[in-house]
């Protein structure tokens, strides 16, 4: 008994890469540093507001962390760079968010 099937059979998949699509933007490969380092920025200018300056350092550093492992900011320095910054900034917001609210806490 022989099986027929209605769809073509699927081609074989070239190994070389393909180019860009035009228009499209390629946030995660290029641009991800610099959400890195706005976020750890804002993380710093928004200390204050309770929780916020913690919720805006960790996903700094979380965006940080993730720009460094991918391929395309690794092998770029100045945007490697960028990327720890960035961690370096969530770090320092997260930082100036506890302490602030330690110290407003007995105030409450």
């Amino acid at each position: 008994m022989t099986t027929t099937t209605s769809f073509p059979p699927a081609r074989p998949r070239s190994k070389t890469p393909q180019p860009p699509t035009p228009g499209v933007p390629r946030l995660l490969g290029e641009e991800i540093s610099a959400v890195a380092l706005m976020l750890g920025a804002v993380s710093i200018v928004t200390f204050w507001m309770f929780g916020f300056g913690i919720a805006l350092g960790a996903s700094a550093i979380a965006v940080g962390i993730f720009a460094v492992r991918h391929p395309t900011i690794a092998s770029d320095e100045p945007k490697s760079l960028e990327a720890l910054i960035g961690i370096l900034t969530g770090a320092f917001g997260i930082n100036a968010s506890i302490f602030f609210l330690l110290a407003a806490y007995p105030h409450l």
